[in-house]
């Protein structure tokens, strides 16, 4: 079956938005405190910077700016939100609904659909696929999808360095402006303990070879499954769930040589035949030289009995196929680490934002463990540039870091070296057009609904209080101590501020998780606070990410 022959629906993404934290670290720096050659991790692996969260900041804190990106570039007011699903495997709570958290706080209407979906790094997918459901069957129009995780391993363990952490929030729509989807998916499941994590458990288990071999055969079930549903297919670009850079080329290198051998043959020209070893040496050298390829396709194909008369073919081929369809995206991955539910969606960003042009296809394959895999294409939209032009882009979040060295992390990771927090009155930077967050909250500062006959603290506190927190701000009072994590500051116009920054420093508002320490916690159990914490921002950075 012919590309033009593949029936796309006219559901799809209207908008797409970014977040990953500042807190960075360069993988080489990890390397020679591990004592492992950085080959091993830039080479192996594909990496070569990972982003952490720094204390306080979780899937909330991701989602919330991820979210408020989408909308802002896609000029999509909330009340047009219908509903919002969030795909996750970093639980923040056993019971209660981190979609119904993000819904309050980008003042999201009461009146819709929130789910949170549980199925690890496939989570965002399947809350996709149920939207497209619902808006197909005109149950809601406009959905709301979040992609929010922190992967996190052992210090010292070989899962380490493809820890990663970031949010990518879609809104989809009838008739969207950036790409529809296929109307057929290809889907693969089954009972695999590749990679879990029991409930008291704070890192998961994985186990090498077998995770390895879990992924690619999932993977390549669901390409089949996806080829049955819709017959052969060409794509533009071919995106996969990526644990570290070198997996998601592995898989395309499987994709190659077991179901396109066909292919290989007909553009090389090549008959079963002897090689000759100059040749060989050629082929290897050819390889090494694009050293984000590994030389083992052309030893499978030599297995297969190919002889490569004609290298220039091969090369053009490889190019056209593997380079410049899968390598470009993978720039995510290699300096973001793994990002779970938001690994496909934030690679698919970046070909829009960078790459893709009108009509072009995108074949995805996301992989979750446990184990499942969803594979379907994506048609760019002749509008998709209106909105995908709009920052903040990936490409700022590249250059929007705090380089931290390998000792800092560790500190940070086990929670010794905490942000110094001050307080201080802030007013609202001039350019900020009236963008940011509203919240209610009581006297004590306990975060609480705006909704009839629930508007009081569930503790007990008296006091109701609105304000709105600016995305920016400038700080106007010279910055005072915070008494620990006492949240009685916010009735006073006071916020939480990062550090000690000058009277006059642009700041940007992110939110935080702080539980109260003047209470009896097993009170406070369940009821963590999400309250806005303003960082310190150079301006020259705030061209970056100004919606």
């Amino acid at each position: 079956m012919k590309n033009g022959k593949i029936q796309f629906s006219d559901i799809g993404i209207d908008s797409i938005g970014f977040y990953a934290p500042r807190f960075c670290l360069d993988l080489k720096d990890l390397a020679i405190l591990r004592k492992v050659d950085p080959n091993k991790y830039k080479k192996g692996l594909l990496l070569k910077e990972m982003r952490f969260p720094e204390i306080g900041e979780d899937i909330v804190s991701m989602g919330l700016k991820a979210a408020h990106n989408a909308l802002i570039r896609g000029r999509i007011e909330p009340k047009n939100i219908d509903a919002v699903f969030v795909g996750t495997e970093t639980i923040t709570y056993a019971v209660k609904s981190v979609s119904n958290i993000l819904a309050q706080l980008l003042g999201i209407s009461i009146n819709s659909l929130t789910q949170d979906v549980y199925n690890a790094c496939a989570a965002a997918t399947l809350a996709i696929l149920n939207a497209i459901a619902l808006i197909e069957k005109d149950v809601i129009k406009r959905a709301l999808v979040i992609g929010a995780d922190v992967s996190s391993y052992n210090l010292g363990s070989p899962g380490e360095p493809t820890q990663g952490a970031g949010a990518v929030a879609l809104v989809l729509s009838k008739n969207p402006r950036i790409a529809t989807f296929s109307k057929k998916f290809g889907k693969i499941s089954g009972n695999v303990n590749d990679f879990y994590r029991p409930v008291n458990k704070e890192v998961p288990t994985v186990f090498g070879r077998y995770s390895v071999d879990s992924y690619l055969n999932f993977q390549l079930g669901a390409f089949d499954d996806l080829t049955k549903n819709i017959g052969d297919f060409y794509a533009d670009y071919y995106v996969f769930h990526a644990p570290y850079s070198k997996l998601a080329l592995k898989c395309m290198q499987q994709i190659i040589l077991k179901r396109w051998t066909a292919k290989i043959r007909d553009v090389l020209k090549v008959e079963p035949n002897h090689i000759r070893a100059s040749i060989a040496r050629k082929i290897n050298d050819f390889f090494q030289n694009i050293s984000i390829i590994p030389e083992f396709i052309s030893v499978k194909l030599k297995d297969k009995g190919f002889a490569l008369t004609q290298l220039d073919h091969l090369k053009n081929w490889v190019l056209a196929n593997i380079k410049n369809r899968v390598i470009p995206q993978l720039r995510v991955p290699q300096h973001f680490g793994n990002m779970y539910s938001a690994s496909v969606w934030a690679q698919i960003l970046y070909i829009f934002e960078n790459f893709s042009r009108v009509n072009d296809t995108i074949y995805f394959g996301s992989y979750g463990s446990g184990a499942t895999c969803i594979t379907g294409l994506l048609k760019v939209q002749p509008r998709f540039h209106s909105v995908v032009k709009r920052k903040p882009q990936i490409n700022d979040y590249f250059k929007i870091k705090e380089l931290k060295s390998a000792e800092e992390y560790e500190q940070i990771k086990q929670g010794l070296l905490t942000p110094r927090i001050s307080l201080g009155h802030i007013e609202e930077y001039q350019k900020n057009k009236a963008k940011g967050f509203t919240l209610h909250f009581c006297d004590e500062g306990c975060i609480i609904p705006h909704m009839e006959g629930l508007n009081y603290c569930p503790k007990g506190h008296s006091g109701f209080y609105t304000k709105f927190f600016p995305l920016f701000a400038v700080l106007i009072s010279d910055p005072i101590d915070a008494n620990g994590n006492n949240l009685r500051f916010l009735k006073e116009d006071l916020v939480r501020i990062q550090g000690y920054p000058k009277i006059g420093n642009l700041l940007e508002c992110e939110m935080r998780r702080v539980e109260s320490t003047f209470e009896d916690q097993s009170l406070s159990s369940g009821l963590l606070n999400w309250t806005p914490t303003y960082i310190p921002l150079d301006k020259s950075v705030y061209h970056y990410i100004q919606p």
